[in-house]
């Protein structure tokens, strides 16, 4: 680690983890989103980098950015997966930070750019509500640039037109938590989506997602890679059922998605926004359905075919904070 120091008592801390793998080309306008973020009064920021097992010239990038920005910490993890960063980096925000209950730690994808007051949006809302243990950011990815149709069809696809159906695919880019929920939390390092994890450990009636708070993410580069996402994320809603308890589980993610609950809210809403879309958009409707079936049946095939039978890690009763031992490092990427 560098730049290593011993935790102090300080307040009002804005800690951000962000784990990346080759995604040099993406990093820096990430980052310098971050540091153009309105803070709260009285907020002291902290940006954490963690470069796991990039390849590419991730760490060039990043000493570029620290010249630059002085409190950017730099972590290096060098076995591969996404939680065993997210680990790493809570581990130094432990060593720099009383992470107490005024301290906010913000968990951060590498190809997610927070708007201006989004930061501040989600520190705001953690002090107000003294109940919340965490608040997420909506996730929104940009229109394709192209003039491809197929293009567009995938973006209604990925977006609104999935989205009236309760069933929009893109995962928690930002999550907001509470400084003194994260001390001593460590995510078993074969799960899939460390977010949805996050929410069930943290109980889902103490997280909640801010109306107007937004990040922006990439589209996917063709539909195998939309594909790809989808089924990942559907095979992540499999793995929770053993670490949590499974009827609540398929409660609260009816549709296999966490949105769904916010969708549902906002079905109206959204509908109205349907109804002004291009017609390439709406077709995409009469085959979303069918397609998540599709999909979601190959992420059910998929995960009982990649899970070992043997599970070291036990199902829970509730979703309330519980001790997970660590896991054998996984292959997944961050």
């Amino acid at each position: 680690f560098k730049g290593m120091k011993t935790a102090t008592n300080s307040q009002n801390d804005v800690i951000v983890l962000m784990p990346t793998h080759n995604r040099a080309s993406e990093l820096p306008s990430a980052v310098e989103a971050v540091y153009a973020s309105e803070l709260q009064s009285g907020s002291n920021l902290h940006v954490m980098v963690c470069a796991n097992a990039c390849t590419d010239n991730t760490l060039e990038v990043l000493e570029a950015l620290k010249l630059k920005h002085k409190n950017l910490d730099i972590v290096t993890e060098w076995v591969p997966g996404k939680t065993r960063a997210i680990n790493a980096l809570i581990d130094k925000a432990e060593r720099h930070h009383a992470l107490s209950g005024n301290d906010t730690v913000l968990f951060l994808d590498a190809d997610a750019e927070v708007q201006r007051e989004t930061i501040s949006d989600l520190t705001m809302m953690l002090r107000q509500n003294k109940r919340l243990k965490a608040v997420s950011a909506n996730t929104l990815a940009l229109p394709p640039m192209s003039n491809s149709v197929l293009d567009h069809l995938l973006f209604g696809m990925s977006e609104l037109s999935l989205s009236t159906i309760g069933v929009q695919d893109y995962p928690t880019a930002l999550m907001a938590v509470r400084g003194k929920e994260v001390k001593g939390m460590r995510i078993p390092e074969e799960i899939i989506n460390h977010d949805l994890w996050m929410e069930l450990y943290l109980g889902l009636d103490n997280v909640d997602m801010h109306p107007h708070a937004y990040t922006l993410v990439q589209t996917p580069r063709s539909f195998g890679d939309w594909a790809e996402r989808k089924v990942n994320r559907l095979m992540g809603l499999y793995q929770l059922e053993n670490h949590f308890d499974a009827k609540q589980v398929r409660e609260a993610y009816p549709n296999g998605t966490h949105k769904h609950v916010h969708t549902l809210l906002r079905e109206k809403e959204l509908r109205q926004q349907f109804r002004q879309l291009p017609a390439v958009y709406k077709a995409s409707t009469a085959i979303a359905l069918p397609l998540h079936v599709a999909l979601k049946a190959v992420a059910w095939i998929g995960y009982r075919l990649l899970t070992p039978k043997s599970n070291q890690f036990r199902v829970v009763g509730t979703t309330s904070p519980v001790p997970v031992p660590a896991a054998a490092p996984s292959p997944a990427r961050a």
